[in-house]
Order: structure tokens, then sequence, then C-alpha cells
């Protein structure tokens, strides 16, 4: 299943990546200065935009060359992807993300397991 792409800047397309073991998408609304009624409890917020997207994906029994290539591309800010997310009508998204977690660990037989998350810098459109 192909799941997400990066963009290539000496060409300005898409290169497929690998699939991952575990995709997993969160969403969050961001809003403006939301604050909880002291007398009734109530949430009084000020939507700024809905659905920003987080995505975890984790490898399983990379080699030390997969993790090299993988690492080289999420060390980029912004890094421009296109990724399923089923909250958009074409079914991906294409934004602007940057790595703000990665976690490597070497398995008993010397591959490595990788994860790592992307959030999403700058609105889109359906947002």
């Amino acid at each position: 299943m192909l799941l997400w792409y990066t963009k290539d800047s000496l060409n300005d397309s898409y290169v497929q990546r690998k699939t991952c073991s575990k995709y997993k998408i969160d969403w969050e609304d961001l809003d403006n200065k939301s604050y909880r009624s002291v007398a009734t409890g109530n949430l009084i917020d000020n939507v700024v935009s809905k659905k920003w997207s987080k995505i975890q994906f984790e490898y399983n029994h990379l080699t030390g060359s997969e993790v090299n290539e993988l690492l080289a591309i999420i060390n980029a800010n912004p890094i421009y992807v296109k990724a399923v997310n089923p909250f958009f009508a074409n079914g991906y998204i294409e934004a602007e993300f940057r790595c703000s977690k990665a976690s490597c660990e070497m398995l008993e037989n010397h591959n490595y397991r990788l994860s790592f998350n992307l959030v999403q810098k700058k609105k889109v459109n359906g947002q």
C-alpha cells in the first residue's frame, strides 16, 4: 500500500517512500484563547482551523542503510509530504511537515526499529 511520498527538491516531483509497519494519524483543531467558563463550565472557544495532522510511522526490521535514508529525509525542515489521510476528500494530504520526535533501536538480529512522527506546519485547503 502506498502511504506516503516526499517531494524531491531536484525535480519537484513526489517520490514514493518505503511502506511502514504501522501508520497512525492524529488530528487536532487549533484555537485561539479558548477557556472554560468558571460559572457554567462551558468551553468558550474560537477555532482557527480544523484537523491539523500528526502522522506517526513505525518501521520494523530496517537495515542500517534504510535507517540512514529515512533519517536524511526526516532531518529536513520543512519536509514536503503527500500522505494517506482520510479526512481529505481525495484521501491524501499534501503539506509541509517537520519531524518532532524520532526513536531508533537495534534488534537482536542487528536490524533496526525506527519510529517517528511528522507534524503539519502550514494550513492547507479544507482546514
